[in-house]
C-alpha cells in the first residue's frame, strides 16, 4: 500500500528547493573572478596600487590693480598616498590700469604636497619669477629682475570624473614686497586641475 504524501507537505519542499537553488545561484553570482596579477611582487595587491605620475595645473585670475592672469602647467609625482612632489613652469600677464601698461613675467616653481584625506591638501611651494625691475630706469639697473616667493598654503580637491580633479587652493607669499612683487596681494587663489 502506498502513502500518500498530503499536497501541502509538497509545496512546502518543492519550496524550500526552490528557495536554496535561488540563494546558491545569487550566492555564485556575486562573488568576482579572481584578479589578473599585472604588476608587483606575489604578496602585492595589484588593485592597490598607487598612481605615480599627475599631470596639470593652475588658473589664476585676480581683479584690482593690476588684472593679473596666471597660467601655470604642472607634473607631480606621488612618492605615497599622501605625499607628492612636483615642479612647474608659470607665465603671467599684468594689466596695470593706473598706467594703462602691459607686464609678462614668467618662471617655475617646485612644490610639496601633504594630503591627509582625499580632498584637502597642505602645499608648499618655491617659486622663482622673471619680473620687471621698479628700479630699471637708475643707472646700472637691469630691465628685469628674478624675484623668488615661498609660498605656504591649503586646499581642496574634487574628484570631476574618474580621472579628473578640481584642484582649489589658497596660498601666502611670505616674501611678498609692495610695489615689487607682480601680484596686488600676498594671498594667491589658484584653481586648476590634476588627471
Amino acid at each position: 500500500m502506498k502513502r500518500k504524501i498530503p499536497s501541502h507537505i509538497g509545496e512546502r519542499i518543492g519550496n524550500m528547493i526552490t528557495l536554496l537553488w535561488l540563494s546558491v545561484s545569487l550566492g555564485l553570482a556575486q562573488v568576482p573572478p579572481p584578479p589578473t596579477v599585472t604588476a608587483g611582487g606575489p604578496n602585492q595587491n595589484p588593485h592597490n596600487k598607487i598612481k605615480r605620475w599627475q599631470f596639470g595645473g593652475n588658473f589664476a585670475l585676480l581683479f584690482g590693480d593690476p588684472i593679473v592672469v596666471d597660467a601655470s602647467p604642472t607634473v607631480a609625482y606621488n612618492l605615497s598616498r599622501k605625499f607628492r612632489v612636483g615642479v612647474g613652469a608659470n607665465y603671467r600677464y599684468n594689466r596695470f590700469r593706473q598706467n594703462d601698461s602691459i607686464t609678462t613675467n614668467y618662471g617655475g616653481n617646485g612644490f610639496v604636497q601633504f594630503q591627509p584625506i582625499d580632498w584637502f591638501f597642505i602645499s608648499g611651494e618655491y617659486e622663482a619669477l622673471n619680473v620687471p625691475n621698479p628700479a630699471a630706469g637708475q643707472e646700472g639697473e637691469p630691465a628685469r629682475v628674478w624675484q623668488a616667493s615661498p609660498l605656504l598654503g591649503a586646499g581642496l580637491r574634487f574628484r570631476l570624473l574618474r580621472l579628473l580633479r578640481i584642484n582649489v587652493s589658497l596660498l601666502r607669499d611670505f616674501n611678498y614686497q609692495p610695489g615689487v612683487s607682480p601680484f596686488p596681494s600676498p594671498w594667491r587663489f589658484r584653481m586648476g586641475f590634476s588627471f
